[in-house]
C-alpha cells in the first residue's frame, strides 16, 4: 500500500549491474559504489521549464529500441475541492481517451496500438497519469495523441453518459474485490477530515449527481500547463524531443486559478475500529497509525522499519504470525506516505475463527518493536532490499519515466531517488526504534476488519468442506457440447470461458504461432462487426472479452453484468463463431506479436528457458515459444490462421463455462441458442513425438546483459500423471525466500537474487526445472548447490515442516480462488477439456493434504536425475552458445 514515487517493480539492463552488486551488498562500501553509479545514470535526465510553466523531463536510454512517454497532471482525488467525492479526476481519466476535435472516440488508443505501442493512465489520490510506451521510432506519435487529447478533451455528450454507466459498473466491480473493500474501510476511519480518507472513485450518490458542465469546469481549472509534468525516457534525441514538445504544447497557455487548500487531519487521541462483513471466504484486517507525509525526513527511516517487520517470508511477522503460530495465510507491513498525512500499517487474511488470537498476536508483536531490539543483521537485509526496488524501478524505460517524473513531483528533484537511498543508507539501528517507539502509538491505532457476513462459530475454523461453495455441474448441449455451471448470486456478475484444445501441439516448425495469431484475431473483427466495434460494445457495458492461448488450448474469456447476459454472449459467440480475420487485422496482430517476441527476447531468463526447452524436446512441439518466432510469424498467411480457426472451431473440441449471477436453466438456454450453429466434428489429431534429448547436457550462452541465469530441468509429466500433485507441492516448497534452498543459497551465502522452481505438465510430459537470477562468478558454487539440494530431495526427501508449510500454502491459494469465479470457470473448462474432469479442482485439497513425505521423494527421485537433466546458463557477455552433452 505504499504510495511512493519509488517502489514499482518494472524491468531494463540499465541498473542490472548495480542490482547484482546489492546481492553482496553488506557494506557500506558496496551501497556507496551503487549509489554512484545511479547517480550519474540520474545525471543524464534533462530538466525544462517551457513558457507556459510546464515541467518537462528527458532522459536518453539507447539500451533498447523503445520509448516512454508520460504526461503527470498534479491533481487527483483529494484535490476535488467543491466536487469532493464524485470522482470527478477518475471520470476525467476515462473520458481523455475519449476523442478531441480532430480524433473520434477510439482513434486515440487505435493510433497508439497500430504503431505497436500500448497506452493508459491511472487516477490517484494526489495525481492522475496518462502514460504510453511504443517504438522509439514513433516516439512522437504517442507525444502527439496524448498532448492532443489532454489539451483537447471534447467530451462528447454521448459518450459521457456511456463512460457514466462504466464507471457505475466499475463501482459495483470494486465491491467483489476483498482488497478494495479492506481498503476503503481502513482510509475511511483513519481519516476523519482529510479528503484521503474519500475513494479515488467517489461515491456512487454523488457520482450520479455530477453533470457534462461539472466535468467541464473541474477539467479547465485544473488541466492546465503549469500543472503537468511531460516526461519522455528511451531511445530519443533530447534536442528533437524538446523541439517537439514545444511544437506541440505551443498553444498551450497557462491560466489564472486559486490554490486548493487541503483541510489537516486533526491529531487521534484514542483508538478507532470499524468492521464490515460481506460475501468472503476469509478475513482480513488493517492496523493502522498516523505518519508523516513524503517530506518529511523520518519517511526512510518508516520505510525501513517496514521492510524489516513485513516484507518477505524472512521478516518477523511472517516469520512469528504465519510461520510459528499458524494465525494467519498473509500477513505484512507498509508505509504509506503520499503528498498529505500518511500511515504504517500491518494487514493479514485470516480465518475468521482465529480473529481474537491474532488480534492479540498483533499487538504483542507490534509493541515489541520499540523496545526488542532491531538487529545490524536486520537493518542491513532492509536496505538491500529498499535498494533493490528502488533499481528495480529503472529496469524498463516505462518505470525510469515514472521514478524521474515521481521525483518531480513529489520533491523538485527527478534525482530524489539518489537522495532518498543515501538516506536509507544512513539510517541506524537507533534510527528504526526510535521511529517505531513515537509513532506506533497504542492511543493512536486504527483497526478495521472486513469479515464473512456468515455467522461462525467462534474460536471455530471453518474447513474448505464445511464451507458454503457454489456447486458445479456439467450439462451437454444438443450438439454434444459439455456445459460447466457454477450458480454463484453474491454479486451481478458472469464469468463465461469457451476452451479449445490446440495451442503448440496443432502447430508446425514453419507455422510456429499461428495459433496464438488466430486466438487473438478472434476478437479483432466478425463478418458484422469491426475490431473497434467490438471493443466498444464489450466496454460501454463494462465488460471484458480477451482472448487466450498456450501450450495445449485456446479460447475466449469473457466477464460481464447479468443483466447484459443475452447481449454479451450473442457478441462472444459472434467472435467465436464469424471471426472475420480481415487482412488489416491480422498484419496489425502479426505487429503486434512480433513485438511481444522481441521483447521476450530481451529478457535473459526466457532465452536460458528457450534453450532449456529446445534441449529437452527435440523434434517435440515443446520446444518452441507459444508466440512463435519473428520468422514464422512474418510467413503465416490468412489463409493459415483461417485454417487453423476451421480444424479446431468444432463441437468436439470445445468446453463451455458459465460462472456466476446465471442459473442453470439460463446458461443452457443461451449456450443451445447460440452455439447450436458450430459446425460439427472431432478434436483434431496431432502428430505424437517421443521426445528422445542426449541427456545430461548444457548450453552456454552469453547475452548483452548483465545478470546471469540458472536453470536446471528434467523432462516431466502430463497433466494426467499420479506424481503432479507431489511435484506441485516440490516447488512451492522450493519457491519463495523462506524455502531451504533460498536460506541457504541467498539469505546465508549471498549467491542468488532470487531463486525457487516450476513444473510445466502438459497434455504431452513437460519439464520440471529449478531456477535461479546470480553472477557469473557465483554460477559454480550455485550449481554444486543445486545438485547437492536435488539429492537431498530425492534421497532423504522434504522435512516434514517443509511438507506441511508447502501444503497449506498451496491450500490457502486455492481456498482464497474459490472467490474467483473467472479463474474457476476457466480451471473446469480446461480441466474437462484435457480428460480430468471438471470438478477436478475441487478435489485439490485433499490430493494434496493426503501426500507424504514418501510420495513426495519417491516423485522427486523418478524425476531429478542428474543424468537425466539440462543444465541452461545464459552470462553476461557477447552472444555465443555452446552445447555438451556430458556434464
Amino acid at each position: 500500500m505504499q504510495n511512493k514515487p519509488f517502489h514499482k517493480q518494472s524491468g531494463n539492463t540499465l541498473l542490472t549491474l548495480i542490482m547484482l552488486a546489492v546481492l553482496s551488498a553488506a557494506s557500506t562500501a558496496s551501497s556507496t559504489s551503487s549509489l554512484s553509479i545511479l547517480e550519474k545514470e540520474f545525471s543524464k535526465v534533462e530538466r525544462f521549464t517551457l513558457d507556459n510553466g510546464m515541467k518537462v523531463l528527458v532522459k536518453e536510454d539507447h539500451s533498447a529500441p523503445v520509448a516512454a512517454v508520460q504526461i503527470w497532471v498534479g491533481t487527483g482525488a483529494m484535490h476535488e475541492a467543491e466536487y469532493l467525492g464524485a470522482g470527478l479526476s477518475h471520470y476525467i481519466e476515462h473520458m481523455i481517451f475519449k476523442g478531441t476535435p480532430t480524433r473520434t472516440p477510439g482513434d486515440v488508443s487505435r493510433e497508439i496500438s497500430d504503431v505497436g505501442g500500448d497506452i493508459n493512465a491511472y487516477t490517484a489520490h494526489d495525481r492522475t497519469v496518462f502514460y504510453t510506451t511504443l517504438p522509439s521510432a514513433r516516439w512522437q506519435v504517442g507525444l502527439d495523441v496524448l498532448a492532443d487529447a489532454l489539451m483537447q478533451a471534447s467530451f462528447p455528450e454521448e459518450e459521457w453518459q456511456r463512460e457514466k454507466n462504466v464507471i457505475l459498473r466499475e463501482m459495483a466491480m470494486g465491491k467483489d474485490s476483498p482488497d478494495r473493500v479492506s481498503s476503503k474501510l481502513l482510509f475511511r476511519t483513519a481519516y476523519q477530515v482529510h479528503p484521503l480518507k474519500v475513494p479515488v472513485i467517489g461515491y456512487e450518490d454523488i457520482f450520479k449527481t455530477m453533470k457534462r458542465e461539472d466535468l467541464l469546469t473541474f477539467f479547465k481549472r485544473n488541466y492546465v500547463p503549469d500543472n503537468m509534468i511531460t516526461v519522455v525516457v528511451g531511445d530519443v534525441d533530447t534536442a528533437e524531443v524538446l523541439a517537439a514538445i514545444k511544437e506541440v504544447f505551443a498553444g498551450f497557455k497557462r491560466q489564472a486559478r486559486p490554490p486548493v487548500v487541503l483541510p489537516e487531519e486533526p491529531a487521534q487521541l484514542s483508538p478507532r475500529f470499524s468492521r464490515e462483513t460481506g460475501p468472503f471466504n476469509l478475513s482480513r484486517l488493517d492496523i493502522a497509525y498516523p505518519t508523516v507525509r513524503l517530506s518529511h525526513p523520518d519517511t526512510p527511516a518508516l520505510d525501513v522499519l517496514s521492510t524489516i517487520v513485513g516484507d518477505g517470508k524472512s521478516s518477523r511477522l511472517y516469520q512469528k504470525i504465519k510461520e510459528e503460530m499458524k494465525l494467519a495465510t498473509d500477513v505484512g507491513a507498509w508505509s504509506f506516505t503520499p503528498k498529505g498525512p500518511g500511515l504504517f500499517g500491518v494487514d493479514a487474511t485470516f480465518e475468521p475463527g482465529k480473529e481474537k488470537e491474532l488480534i492479540a498476536a498483533l499487538t504483542d508483536e507490534i509493541g515489541s518493536w520499540g523496545s526488542k531490539a532491531i538487529t545490524e543483521q536486520e537493518l542491513e537485509k532492509a536496505k538491500r532490499i529498499i535498494l533493490v526496488h528502488e533499481l528495480s524501478e529503472l529496469q524498463t524505460v516505462r518505470g525510469q519515466a515514472y521514478s524521474i517524473a515521481s521525483g518531480e513531483y513529489y520533491a523538485g528533484d527527478p534525482a530524489f531517488s539518489v537522495r532518498y537511498l543515501s538516506q536509507v543508507d544512513a539510517l541506524t539501528v537507533d534510527d528504526i526504534q526510535d521511529v517505531a517507539a513515537r509513532y506506533l502509538d497504542p492511543e493512536k491505532q486504527t483497526l478495521t476488519i472486513l469479515s464473512p457476513s456468515t455467522d461462525d462459530e467462534p474460536g471455530k475454523e471453518k474447513a474448505v468442506e464445511e464451507a458454503d461453495i457454489p456447486a458445479v455441474s456439467r450439462v451437454i448441449l444438443s450438439n454434444g457440447i459439455p456445459l460447466i455451471v457454477r450458480e454463484d448470486h453474491r454479486l451481478p456478475f458472469v464469468y463465461f470461458c469457451a476452451a479449445f484444445k490446440g495451442g503448440l501441439l496443432s502447430e508446425t516448425e514453419e507455422r510456429n504461432g499461428v495459433m496464438r495469431m488466430m486466438s487473438d484475431c478472434l476478437t479483432r473483427g466478425t463478418a458484422t462487426r469491426s475490431s473497434s466495434e467490438i471493443a466498444e460494445a464489450a466496454e460501454s457495458l463494462g465488460g471484458q472479452l480477451s482472448p487466450f492461448s498456450g501450450n495445449n488450448s485456446f479460447g475466449l474469456q469473457a466477464r460481464f453484468l447479468s443483466d447484459d447476459r443475452e447481449t454479451f454472449m450473442d457478441l462472444a459467440a459472434d467472435c467465436l463463431l464469424n471471426p472475420a480475420f480481415a487482412e488489416d487485422e491480422v498484419e496489425k496482430q502479426r505487429t503486434l506479436q512480433i513485438s511481444a517476441i522481441r521483447q521476450l527476447l530481451e529478457k535473459p531468463f526466457f532465452v536460458a528457458e528457450d534453450a532449456l526447452r529446445k534441449q529437452l524436446f527435440p523434434h517435440h512441439p515443446y520446444r518452441w515459444s507459444a508466440l512463435g518466432t519473428e520468422e514464422t510469424v512474418k510467413a503465416v498467411t490468412r489463409q493459415d490462421i483461417a485454417e487453423a480457426y476451421k480444424t479446431h472451431a468444432v463441437s468436439g473440441n470445445l468446453v463451455l463455462a458459465m460462472f456466476g449471477d446465471i442459473s442453470a436453466q439460463d446458461a443452457r438456454k443461451i449456450s443451445e441458442k447460440l452455439f447450436s450453429g458450430l459446425p460439427e466434428g472431432e478434436a483434431p489429431e496431432y502428430e505424437r513425438v517421443e521426445s528422445t534429448p542426449e541427456l545430461p547436457a548444457r548450453i552456454k550462452q552469453r547475452e548483452p546483459k548483465q545478470q546471469a541465469i540458472f536453470l536446471m530441468g528434467f523432462p516431466g509429466v502430463d497433466v494426467a500423471d499420479p506424481r503432479v500433485d507431489a511435484l506441485t507441492a516440490l516447488q512451492q516448497a522450493l519457491s519463495g525466500l523462506s524455502s531451504e534452498l533460498a536460506m541457504e543459497i541467498r539469505e546465508k551465502r549471498g549467491l542468488v537474487y532470487y531463486v525457487g522452481a516450476f513444473d510445466r505438465p502438459g497434455l504431452e510430459p513437460g519439464f520440471v526445472s529449478l531456477y535461479a537470477g546470480t553472477t557469473e562468478e557465483a554460477v559454480p558454487e550455485l550449481e554444486e548447490l543445486m545438485l547437492k539440494e536435488v539429492e537431498r530431495l530425492t534421497t532423504d526427501g522434504l522435512t516434514g515442516v517443509e511438507l506441511s508449510r508447502a501444503q497449506e500454502q498451496i491450500v490457502g491459494a486455492f481456498q482464497m480462488s474459490l472467490q474467483d469465479n473467472g479463474g474457476l470457470a476457466q480451471q473446469c473448462a480446461l480441466n474437462e477439456l484435457y480428460g480430468l474432469g471438471y470438478d477436478y479442482v475441487f478435489s485439490l485439497e485433499k490430493r494434496i493434504r493426503d501426500l507424504t513425505i514418501e510420495s513426495v521423494r519417491d516423485a522427486a527421485a523418478s524425476i531429478m536425475k542428474p543424468d537425466r537433466s539440462v543444465i541452461s546458463v545464459v552470462l553476461p557477455g557477447g552472444g555465443s552458445e555452446q552445447t555438451d552433452n556430458q556434464l
